[in-house]
């Protein structure tokens, strides 16, 4: 029996369309293989990315939020500026009109503080104002303000005090201050300071702190590490509170 020519050639064509469905299968395997690597490196890539732009955020909000910081408060002492602690000053006014609730001011000037840099230099003064800036801020309530108001001089703001709460907390303050172990190597620096307290029912911030300024002056020439309180009168005719 004499089998056809194309019948004798049907295993090579076989054979053949196996070879070529083996190399479709493996090619198929192989970019799946390449579409799956490509998408782990891609998706490995969005996580660095993403974690490295959630880095930078973070980095912005934290120079952001030191910016504000160094914009707000004294670089000695920590404590508010002077700007900052004007700005709260008119808004415990405002809100002492709205509530009708008392508000006490106090001026503390250290007492011969010039001395102290000139015997014992200015990285002492340094230290005294950066010390005591420490113990005021630790001796008052949470939400009371206490600022560096110029020099050697703070302000602190009292909302809700009238006036036997302020002159007790100048006094509290005063001898606070006049306790103080300030160490400057094995050198003790004593200090004291004078207090000038206002309090009342202000429409206006300028009026409390002029009148500060009178009571710290008066505190001054009664010899300095004393308290000198004045309560003011009541204004005759009060400026309206603007909504």
């Amino acid at each position: 029996m004499i089998t056809p020519r194309w019948w004798q050639s049907r295993p090579l064509q076989l054979a053949g369309a196996l070879l070529v469905a083996i190399c479709v299968v493996l090619a198929w395997r192989w970019s799946v293989h390449l579409l799956v690597r490509q998408k782990r490196n891609l998706e490995a890539a969005v996580k660095l990315r993403t974690e490295d732009l959630e880095r930078e955020k973070a980095e912005l909000l934290r120079t952001r939020e030191q910016m504000r910081h160094f914009a707000e408060h004294d670089d000695l002492t920590g404590l508010w500026n002077h700007r900052i602690i004007m700005d709260r000053l008119r808004q415990e006014v405002d809100r002492s009109r709205r509530e009708l609730t008392p508000l006490s001011v106090i001026l503390v000037d250290l007492d011969h503080f010039k001395q102290v840099n000139d015997t014992c230099g200015h990285p002492s003064g340094d230290l005294v104002l950066k010390e005591i800036g420490a113990i005021l801020q630790n001796a008052v309530r949470s939400y009371d303000w206490v600022g560096r108001y110029g020099g050697e001089e703070f302000l602190l703001i009292l909302p809700g005090s009238g006036f036997a709460g302020g002159r007790v907390r100048a006094e509290q303050l005063r001898i606070a201050v006049q306790a103080a172990h300030i160490h400057d190597g094995e050198r003790t620096i004593p200090m004291t300071a004078s207090f000038g307290v206002a309090s009342g029912f202000a429409t206006r911030y300028e009026r409390l702190i002029h009148a500060a300024d009178a009571a710290l002056y008066r505190a001054k020439d009664n010899g300095r590490n004393c308290v000198i309180a004045m309560e003011l009168a009541p204004e005759e005719n009060p400026e309206p509170l603007e909504d």
